[in-house]
């Protein structure tokens, strides 16, 4: 893994691009701490700092071709190297050995910006064509490594953090307003969004090429296609058996061959199903990581344990207590370059720094849920027409009771789901699913921004992703008429928006940000085609969610773990914003640091304050996305130009 950068500006000297490209780099020198390289030419300077695992011997540099007609850099890793390697050097290519990236300036000479489609990885590439001039990026399908651009003061750069750019002193860091008022609406970055306007992502599954100033973006894959494909439909009583075989090869596949590496335990399916059946491939002992939340009802380390002392792993688990919730916080903020409305974040980040002093290859149980159907909002979806014919004065009856007698310490209760569930009536089924699941609905996002954000975005920004898939999707009948969707639509949904905004980030972010390489098995590329092309019944049975993943796991997991109900892992941030964290929300969103910072409106903001520690609604994750926004305002809009980020150690006692 690595931290990639790149500068087009003929307007400068040759030295004067490579310092630019150097400095971004090394703002990004925690994602690769084995080294740094540049290159320079024809106007362009690329650069990169290394965290080596494959052929860690190996110094930091570019990649080339033979010919060195194209020259490039890459993060992330190449998992299907092997094959691509032997059909490359069988066409006559001298691909040298070393890291696995090394063939992609070679594979791009035989294929184009069409590159992507063959490679099983997860990537983030930048190459340059010599002979063409003609920059080519390209991001993997489901976006685990970042990318950012910008074309502002006429010049094109990218980086693998926002930050890296946001330092270019031609770079303006004014927010975007229409971004911000999806991020507040769904709690993360999704697509292209970026919280500054004059950056962007490149969205996963897309490559962009940047040609004589012009820019041109293709999306080279498309996961709903999977749906089309027309295969053969296996029966459903055989489906557990070929998804075990087929998450067996992709953790195979992920598990490194030079270097150590552990598993992130959370006490839940998906990541007990990757430690199991990496412990089956290796049959020798790894190191696992968990983390015990001390707060009633937040803490799944037992499950965490049960899983490991089943596969004779050497099992580490990190406690976090309320202290050290608040001292992971600070370090957070500290270091963020773009907010994040996930308070899971904060143990994340902990157990990343835990883990970098044992291994620095960690594999992770991300898209399972989003694959297999694992979330309760599924379910909801499939009786939400119950919630829409209850009578208004009785559903409100309702929510007020579960209100009343929802649980303090448990942050998924039935309680908590009834008013989750009636609260939602009259909704389009997409935004109904967001208000399950996100931050805020979209009118109260747009009053939480400032008056002159407010204005930049206009009523229709906060549901711009909704509306676009919603369009998307209806055009396939995968979405159909009256609102009526399958279970696949809201899968669909949630990997174009979530996984890839808030999961796939937060991981990348914390583990990059303490030299450590995460790895997802469920996101290979054919494991996601085949899951999502499942029919519902094999996703959803009864109550039963990830039902064909659940079956798979019978003889691998203990019965106890497949039985007990989704819990999620996040801190009790609800809790904390009502106790050891009450001062800094306070002092954080205060009207006089909001008015300051200009991305907030105050009064707006203090009406959701007073409403959570009141005890009036729970608004913990509203908070905490205010909270996060807030923090990135004061540090990168209303601050001079920020300072190296410092990654304070904090306590584990």
């Amino acid at each position: 893994m690595c931290g990639i950068a790149g500068l087009i500006a003929p307007d400068l000297s040759a030295p004067e691009r490579l310092e630019f490209v150097r400095a971004m780099v090394q703002r990004m020198r925690h994602r690769g701490p084995s080294g740094e390289a540049l290159w320079g030419g024809e106007g362009v300077a690329l650069g990169i700092a290394r965290l080596a695992i494959v052929a860690p011997n190996q110094p930091a540099r570019t990649l080339e071709s033979e010919t060195g007609g194209v020259v490039g850099v890459a993060n992330g890793e190449i998992y299907n190297h092997d094959p691509l390697l032997a059909d490359l050097r069988a066409r006559g290519h001298d691909v040298p050995s070393g890291p696995d990236t090394a063939l992609l300036p070679h594979l791009f000479e035989e294929r184009g910006d069409l590159f992507p489609e063959v490679l099983d990885g997860m990537f983030a590439v930048a190459l340059w064509d010599r002979a063409t001039r003609t920059l080519t990026l390209a991001r993997d399908r489901a976006g685990e490594k970042p990318l950012f651009y910008t074309t502002a003061g006429g010049r094109f750069a990218f980086a693998s953090e926002p930050g890296a750019l946001a330092m270019l002193p031609w770079v303006s860091r004014r927010p975007s307003a229409e971004a911000i008022s999806r991020y507040l609406v769904h709690g993360y970055f999704a697509g292209a969004d970026s919280a500054f306007a004059e950056l962007k992502q490149l969205p996963p599954a897309h490559t962009l090429t940047w040609r004589d100033g012009a820019l041109r973006t293709r999306r080279w894959w498309r996961p709903w296609d999977a749906l089309l494909a027309t295969g053969a439909r296996h029966p459903v009583a055989d489906t557990p058996a070929l998804v075990e075989s087929a998450l067996a090869q992709a953790v195979a596949s992920r598990v490194p061959g030079e270097v150590p590496f552990g598993v992130f335990l959370s006490g839940g399916v998906d990541s007990g199903l990757v430690a199991t059946l990496a412990a089956r491939h290796l049959r020798h002992a790894f190191p696992t990581f968990s983390m015990r939340i001390a707060h009633r009802g937040y803490d799944e380390s037992a499950y965490a344990r049960r899983v490991a002392e089943s596969i004779g792993a050497k099992h580490h688990e990190l406690v976090m207590t309320d202290r050290e919730g608040e001292e992971a916080l600070q370090t957070w903020a500290a270091g963020m370059d773009q907010p994040l409305g996930d308070p899971s974040v904060l143990p994340t980040w902990a157990l990343a720094r835990f883990a970098s002093a044992h291994v620095p290859v960690v594999l992770t149980g991300e898209g399972g849920d989003e694959l297999f159907g694992g979330y309760p909002t599924y379910l909801g979806h499939r009786h939400s027409a119950f919630a829409d014919h209850v009578p208004g004065p009785i559903a409100a009856a309702v929510v007020a009771l579960a209100r009343r007698f929802r649980p303090k310490h448990h942050h998924v209760t039935i309680a908590h789901l009834l008013e989750r569930f009636l609260g939602v009536r009259g909704l389009s089924p997409f935004e109904r699913h967001l208000a399950w699941f996100g931050t805020a609905r979209a009118s109260e996002a747009l009053a939480l921004l400032s008056p002159e954000l407010r204005a930049a975005a206009g009523p229709a920004a906060p549901l711009g992703h909704v509306r676009h898939l919603e369009s998307v999707l209806g055009d396939m009948q995968i979405l159909k008429p009256g609102g009526r969707a399958g279970i696949t639509a809201y899968q669909l949904l949630d990997f174009e928006t979530y996984l890839s905004g808030d999961l796939l980030t937060k991981v990348d972010r914390c583990t990059m940000a303490h030299g450590v390489e995460s790895r997802a098995p469920f996101l290979r590329g054919s494991l996601i085609e085949f899951a999502l092309a499942l029919p519902d019944d094999a996703k959803l049975r009864g109550t039963t969610g990830k039902w064909a993943l659940k079956q798979a796991a019978k003889s691998l997991l203990p019965a106890d773990l497949l039985a007990r109900r989704k819990q999620g892992f996040s801190p009790p941030f609800s809790a904390w914003a009502r106790g050891p964290l009450r001062g800094i929300v306070l002092d954080e969103l205060s009207p006089a640091r909001i008015e300051h910072a200009g991305v907030l409106d105050a009064r707006a903001v203090q009406h959701v304050v007073r409403e959570h520690l009141d005890g009036r609604e729970d608004r913990g994750r509203t908070l905490w996305a205010l909270l996060s926004l807030q923090c990135w305002a004061e540090r990168w809009v209303a601050s001079a130009p920020a300072p190296e980020p410092v990654l304070e150690e904090f306590s584990r006692s």
